[in-house]
């Protein structure tokens, strides 16, 4: 069962937020948790999870080192899933008619992941996957990607090499201040390795193979 805590309290919701709107009210982020595997690339491999924001019992993801990626072994860094959690909250009367700022979610708001894969500072791909809410509870909202998005592989088609991979969630919100509005707001970038190597084994072979073409041509 995900590390994924879903009573937070608001002391340590906004950690990792980077609040775009002025509102008055309340906004956040609890929970912003990756679910990976390192092995196969097959949706039913135990994930492990590192988290970008909340959930101090998982690894932080930013400076996470995934480690190599053995390709000639089958391996892939995989992407199963990515939980999120964040609230707005409404100080004052429920919209529409509120007299002081508000903030509110409901099921027409939106929130993405947004993945960028870079090698020596130049990005390989990037993509935002859409996330879908799942649950509400008060004033929070759960989400997870949606299911044509969940097991991305992040290191397929990749040269052997070191790379970083970026990750960073934005989201949208209402406003009320006297009419409606939106407010949008976005996660701190966390950045995590990974490199992409051949199976040992395979690396010998070709030392092998590679010293006895050099006899051959003597």
């Amino acid at each position: 069962m995900r590390n994924f805590k879903q009573n937070q309290s608001l002391t340590v919701c906004i950690f990792g937020l980077l609040a775009s709107s002025l509102a008055a009210a309340d906004v956040g982020v609890v929970e912003s948790t990756g679910a990976y595997s390192t092995g196969a690339i097959m949706p039913d491999v135990l994930p492990f999870y590192v988290s970008a924001v909340g959930a101090p019992q998982n690894p932080r993801l930013d400076g996470y080192a995934f480690g190599d990626i053995n390709r000639d072994l089958g391996h892939s860094l995989v992407l199963q899933n990515w939980y999120f959690e964040n609230y707005a909250w409404n100080g004052g009367n429920t919209p529409p008619g509120a007299a002081s700022n508000n903030n509110w979610l409901d099921g027409n708001n939106v929130a993405s992941l947004h993945v960028t894969v870079k090698s020596g500072g130049a990005t390989i791909w990037s993509n935002s996957l859409s996330l879908v809410q799942t649950s509400v509870s008060g004033n929070n909202r759960f989400w997870q990607l949606q299911s044509l998005s969940q097991n991305q592989s992040l290191s397929a088609g990749l040269a052997n090499g070191a790379y970083t991979v970026d990750f960073r969630v934005s989201f949208n919100f209402n406003v009320w201040n006297g009419s409606f509005s939106q407010g949008t707001s976005q996660t701190a970038v966390s950045t995590a390795t990974f490199n992409v190597t051949p199976a040992p084994g395979a690396m010998a072979l070709l030392g092998v193979i590679g010293f006895f073409g050099v006899r051959r041509r003597r």
